[in-house]
């Protein structure tokens, strides 16, 4: 008897894992994110910290210790500041910090001190720019900008799985293809365009521009996350997902798209 071609037995394959991992987390951010307000700062700051422990364990060479610890509480500080409104101040010191202890680390130390203060302003962007986007776009903002990515990762994964062919860069990330790359980004395009005419005030060549843009600075999200694991040689950031490894390996192309995305609302709001 085949168990494999019955239902329990496909949950139990690696993609039956993501599926139902896929499913429970997007029910969830779905949900806090149309509710917004405190909820959503809520949960885009646990993603961050979830993040910063995620890469700690990807990056850190030398065990925990005082500089460790005075960046973590910095990064929490961080966080804190932007919720309150106090983003400018919060980024400041944190700067700050990283400066004095990168002139007072030495050695290895120093490298950690390094790749974890770049590491928290990387990590800290959820709970920056989703709050962000959300509040001054609204729901339908957000949404645009998750299923662009959404869309380009799945849809890279099938396409390059179904066609194969050239490989996209092989030093950082052997398995993605150029198939996978492009038929991510006509996907997302295709998608994102289908909703910004029902849900979005945008023109088309507005959002066309948008969604190939956030698509390609996804891909390159995922690529700099994947150069990071390679060059710490590390496979997941963790296995907090299912199938999935680590939250850092789901959400790298959605910090890089953020980030352009948050840039623009903040500049059509000032």
């Amino acid at each position: 008897m085949n168990f494999q071609s019955s239902p329990a037995g496909f949950l139990s394959t690696e993609l039956g894992k993501r599926i139902i991992s896929a499913i429970v987390m997007v029910l969830i951010i779905l949900t806090i994110c149309w509710i917004g307000g405190w909820p959503f700062i809520v949960l885009a700051t646990l993603l961050s910290l979830l993040l910063y422990y995620e890469w700690q364990s990807v990056v850190r060479q030398t065990a925990f210790d005082a500089a460790e610890a005075l960046l973590s509480l910095g990064f929490v500080g961080l966080l804190i500041a932007n919720i309150f409104g106090y983003l400018g101040y919060g980024l400041a010191g944190f700067l700050a910090l990283g400066l004095v202890l990168e002139v007072a680390s030495v050695g290895q130390e120093k490298s950690d001190v390094r790749w974890i203060g770049l590491g928290a302003l990387y990590c800290a962007v959820p709970a920056i720019a989703f709050p962000l986007i959300r509040d001054s776009g609204g729901f339908a903002l957000i949404m645009f900008l998750f299923i662009i990515v959404w869309i380009t990762d799945i849809a890279a994964y099938f396409a390059g799985r179904k066609f194969g062919g050239a490989k996209l860069m092989p030093a950082v990330s052997p398995k993605k293809t150029w198939s996978g790359a492009l038929g991510g980004l006509v996907c997302s395009v295709i998608a994102a365009t289908l909703f910004a005419q029902f849900f979005l005030n945008f023109g088309v060549v507005l959002t066309l521009v948008l969604a190939v843009a956030l698509s390609v600075v996804a891909q390159i999200g995922d690529l700099f996350e994947s150069w990071v694991k390679r060059l710490f040689d590390v496979k997941d950031s963790s296995q907090l997902i299912p199938g999935h490894g680590g939250f850092l390996d789901r959400m790298d192309g959605l910090i890089a798209a953020s980030v352009p995305m948050a840039v623009m609302v903040a500049l059509s709001i000032g």
